[in-house]
């Protein structure tokens, strides 16, 4: 049976430019999370550039891992010539919107951040845990999308800000679309302590897809710390994450801050991949996005290694380099918590 997935016709020119490669190689490792080794072929079929493999039927668990692909807009089947359309299933707690309308300039496009999650997600134990609800940390959250991304999957999410701007307007973005989407909320604003001081201010969404769900306590959290990254396994308790995901400070105008002074990003990854570590389960993953004009795949390799993660190497794991401007190429690296 050959499956064929139609892609995204994405509005931005220079990210539709490196999606096909982006594509191939995601798909790669989601079929490799299924235990397939399917090789994809491009086809142009109707005038569109097809994503196409073979396998055979799959399990309904196995069936909504595929549809999370980032990029995939249309699912079939090829039957010789003909196409037949597949249903996606792939429900939304949230609205579908909630990651792409806070528009602000450095924002990482939410395809890719949806790439960056499904490239973790394949690569730990956690990709087939049916509906049970995972918890996705972002230590650089800036305004939230992984976080969006996360919750609209019907995850639990957390994410640690130092930026006290980007952690407002996040606050304001999410309350402002809860209410006016009339979703059943909680919003709470306390302290996390970390060995007996101040580590950070959180907020802490609590919420449900129906009003029914959230009167009987099925609800999702979604939780914002303004803080210090390294204190990522300390403020929610270590082991406590099944994936994690990160957009990397890309250079010197967002260069990560140490108190209030200039740090470089190598200081900050050797101080806070071990507590990234830390803060995932056994078996979690994480995916790192860096630009390769400031660090090395190399370097990044070594500092993840060095705080106790196993790199993923070989075959899509080296495929997801791509172009974004004149200063960015950017890059994927994926490490598992042992």
């Amino acid at each position: 049976m050959e499956y064929a997935f139609l892609l995204y016709p994405h509005a931005n020119a220079r990210y539709r430019a490196s999606l096909k490669t982006l594509a191939e190689a995601e798909l790669a490792l989601l079929l490799r999370a299924l235990g397939l080794q399917a090789s994809a072929t491009w086809r142009t079929l109707g005038g569109g550039d097809w994503l196409c493999f073979e396998a055979d039927d799959f399990a309904r668990d196995a069936w909504r891992l595929l549809c999370r692909h980032s990029a995939a807009y249309v699912l079939a089947i090829r039957q010789g010539d003909a196409l037949c359309p597949l249903d996606a299933d792939r429900p939304a707690y949230v609205g579908e919107d909630l990651a792409a309308l806070l528009k602000y300039k450095g924002k990482t496009n939410e395809m890719f951040t949806e790439l960056l999650i499904n490239a973790a997600l394949a690569s730990g134990a956690f990709a087939l845990q049916g509906d049970e609800p995972l918890r996705l940390l972002d230590p650089l959250c800036g305004r939230g999308t992984s976080l969006f991304l996360a919750l609209r999957r019907g995850w639990h999410s957390a994410g640690i800000e130092r930026d006290k701007a980007d952690v407002r307007e996040l606050n304001q973005f999410l309350a402002r679309y809860l209410t006016y989407h009339h979703m059943k909320h909680k919003k709470e604003e306390n302290t996390l302590t970390v060995a007996g001081r101040l580590g950070a201010r959180q907020w802490r969404y609590d919420l449900a897809d129906t009003p029914q769900h959230y009167k009987a306590g099925d609800t999702r959290s979604l939780c914002v710390a303004l803080g210090d990254t390294r204190d990522a396994a300390a403020l929610w308790g270590a082991a406590h994450f099944h994936l994690l995901a990160a957009d990397l400070p890309y250079g010197v105008q967002h260069a990560a801050q140490n108190g209030g002074k200039p740090q470089s990003l190598q200081t900050l990854l050797r101080d806070a991949l071990p507590a990234w570590r830390e803060a995932l389960l056994p078996g979690g993953a994480a995916a790192l996005a860096f630009n390769t004009y400031t660090t090395k795949r190399e370097d990044l390799a070594a500092w993840m290694e060095q705080a106790g993660f196993a790199v993923c190497r070989g075959g899509p794991y080296e495929a997801m380099a791509h172009w974004v401007e004149q200063a960015v190429n950017r890059d994927v690296l994926v490490g598992v918590r042992a």
